[in-house]
């Protein structure tokens, strides 16, 4: 697209204001014309023919967002300057929808139960996030958040180990591949921020 003669280079970005004082977070929808859009669609299809993508929603968070990329310098500082972002996928269901928009993924509430600790777990694949949501109960519909996570250097373990409260040591996170999808694990706080909340329906 060229207007006054300049090239636009990349993806239209939208302006996303702050939210208002009282509020931590505001969700803007993201244009279904946009190239992020249409690329997450056809992802997100591959959880079963039925799916039916409802919205995508950018989350403008501005806390978290300073937070996450306070860390992202961190662990890019102890990598030679690649801090090994990702965009993942993270399912859940219930009160913890809205405690990630407002909170992120707070260390707190991290699965004590998943195969390689107590951390916040992420996939590559949305099939495997889709696992652990849960129909709403007025709507039907589930939550997938598309989030940026900092994974540093990663620990590759092809056998689980539940006892791991953090990475192991020289590391950041954990890539988990002992099962048929990868699981990319990382145990401290706003080492992961969430960027796009998906909501959408499947039978």
């Amino acid at each position: 697209m060229t207007q006054r003669q300049w090239t636009q280079i990349g993806e239209p970005t939208n302006y996303i204001p702050r939210p208002y004082v009282k509020y931590n977070a505001v969700l803007v929808p993201l244009p279904p014309s946009s190239t992020l859009y249409q690329a997450l669609l056809g992802t997100i299809k591959t959880i079963g023919t039925s799916v039916r993508i409802i919205s995508i929603d950018e989350i403008k968070n501005p806390l978290l967002e300073d937070t996450y990329e306070a860390m992202k310098k961190i662990i890019a500082r102890e990598c030679k300057g690649n801090p090994n972002e990702r965009k993942l996928y993270h399912g859940t269901k219930g009160d913890a929808i809205n405690g990630i928009v407002e909170d992120g993924f707070d260390d707190r509430f991290f699965s004590p139960t998943g195969a390689w600790g107590h951390g916040a777990y992420f996939a590559d694949d949305p099939r495997k996030s889709h696992s652990f949501t849960a129909a709403n109960s007025t709507n039907q519909t589930h939550v997938i958040f598309y989030s940026k996570v900092t994974l540093g250097k990663e620990s590759i373990m092809n056998q689980a180990d539940n006892k791991l409260t953090s990475a192991p040591k020289g590391f950041h996170s954990v890539q988990g591949t002992a099962f048929s999808y990868r699981e990319y694990i990382v145990y401290r706080y706003a080492q992961a921020l969430p960027y796009l909340k998906i909501t959408y329906t499947a039978k």
